[in-house]
Formats: C-alpha cells, structure tokens, sequence
C-alpha cells in the first residue's frame, strides 16, 4: 500500500500512467491512491518527480537518488564478463566475510518477482560446512545405492555419486564444495523467481572477485531427504531451487570458451 503527501504532490500523473494495477486516480489536480489492487511494486514511488509517494511498511531509508549514483553499465564490458565466467571447482581456503555475503544476499533481494511477491529464503552455511558436506555427501551415496538396487541408473550420475561417496571418505576427498567455506541455499514457492536471483547473485559475486558454482548434486540431495530440508530450515512449501558453492578461485582462467549458436525464431 501507498501514501501519497497532497502537499508535495503536483499532480503530473506520472504515477498514475505508471501503475500497472490501475489503482491511482487524478483527482482535482491530485494523485490519490485507491490501495485496492496495489502490490508494492513502488513504481509510483520511484517515478514521482517530487518524492511525494511513500511506500508502507517498508524501509525509506534504503532508497537511493537515481540522480545521485552511477548506474550505467557498457553492454560490451557486460557481455565480456558473461563470456568469461566460468563455474569454478577449485577454491583457496581463504574465507568469504560476513559482509561480503549480505552484499551478495542484497542482489537476490532487490532481484524481480513475479507479482513482486518477494518470497525468497536464503540459508548460508559457512561454520557447517564440514557437516553438511558429509549430510550432502551420504545422501548423494545413500541415493545412487537405491537406484542401483532399483535396476534406474541416472546416467553416470549414479556411478559419480558412489564414486564421491567413496572418495570421501577414503581419503576425504571434497568433490561436493571442492574446499568452498561459503555455501547459500536458495529457497522459494517459485522456480523462475529463484533462478533470476541467482542470476543476480551470480552476478554479484563475480563481480567482487569471486567464483562460484551452480551445485544440482546439493540441491538434489538437500530435495531428497526430509532430514536435510529440517537441517536447513526450509519452509514446508518451498523447494531447493539453487544451491550457490562461494569462495576465492584457486584457477585462473586465460581465455573465453565458444558456446552453440542461439536457437532464435523472429517473427
């Protein structure tokens, strides 16, 4: 819901064209708000020339002045940084801070949802580390045993699973977080919301010097076990949507790599 400040408002209508619900109306020179259909979206907010949109319940304090900051990207420098991420399997042991992390969580945050229904969950593990990586590492071994005992191969995933579980506890071999000490768990009702804040996060992340990784066996493992999802406080209607590996790269790449032609159909 909005307040609109009649004193401040000149009633340019800016707002009321840029509200998709139509829930503005021009009256007598002013915009006032029917805060029927509105959802937060703070269009109104972020368009009014004269600050004169307030949105409840949230935080005023955390708006910034578009006039103020710098907020142009060069789309080749962009595309650049796109084409030479690459997901990173090797990681110093250097640590990942606190406030590097929030940064990072502040990217899924102000990320687009759906109806701006803003239903995300994070869960960062970083002093369980150890733990969950043998959770994680049992499940996967735990999994593969039953497909094979089923007669269901998952590819060379079955095959890959029992080998990590082995591996690990042979000789503790981390091919699960491949020595990250900063793992966040990306949680949500819905899977397209979830993946553009991980986009957003991905992002983020790169672009403080950091490497990440995309973890399906985690976020399979984590799915799969009701023990797991109680472990890492998952809500009972969201799923596992992504499950982000963090930490200092420990390989540095040289070149970018060519990828399959775009499958367009223009129209």
């Amino acid at each position: 819901m909005i307040e609109i400040n009649n004193e401040k408002c000149i009633g340019c209508g800016q707002c009321v064209r840029d509200c998709f619900p139509v829930d503005i109306d021009l009256i007598d020179g002013k915009a006032v708000p029917r805060n029927e259909k509105c959802f937060d979206c703070g269009h109104c907010m972020a368009v009014c020339p004269t600050d004169a949109v307030t949105l409840l319940n949230y935080d005023s304090a955390e708006v910034l002045d578009l006039k103020q900051i710098h907020t142009a990207i060069d789309p080749e420098t962009y595309l650049n940084h796109l084409k030479a991420r690459r997901s990173i399997r090797r990681f110093t042991d250097q640590p990942v801070t606190k406030e590097q992390v929030e940064q990072i969580l502040e990217a899924g945050r102000f990320s687009p949802t759906g109806g701006n229904r803003q239903r995300m969950a994070y869960t960062v593990i970083q002093d369980s580390i150890p733990e969950m990586r043998g959770l994680l590492i049992d499940q996967l071994g735990r999994k593969g045993e039953e497909m094979l005992a089923a007669g269901h191969r998952a590819s060379f995933y079955t095959d890959l699973w029992l080998d990590m579980h082995k591996d690990y506890h042979s000789s503790g071999k981390d091919r699960i977080f491949f020595g990250a000490g900063t793992v966040i768990v990306i949680s949500s009702d819905d899977t397209l919301d979830a993946g553009i804040a991980a986009a957003h996060m991905e992002t983020m992340i790169y672009s403080m010097g950091l490497g990440m990784l995309y973890s399906g066996f985690s976020r399979f493992a984590i799915e799969s076990s009701e023990e797991l999802r109680a472990r890492l406080k998952i809500r009972e209607k969201y799923h596992v949507e992504a499950v982000l590996v963090i930490g200092y790269p420990a390989v540095h790449y040289q070149r970018t790599v060519p990828r399959k032609p775009a499958d367009v159909v223009w129209e």
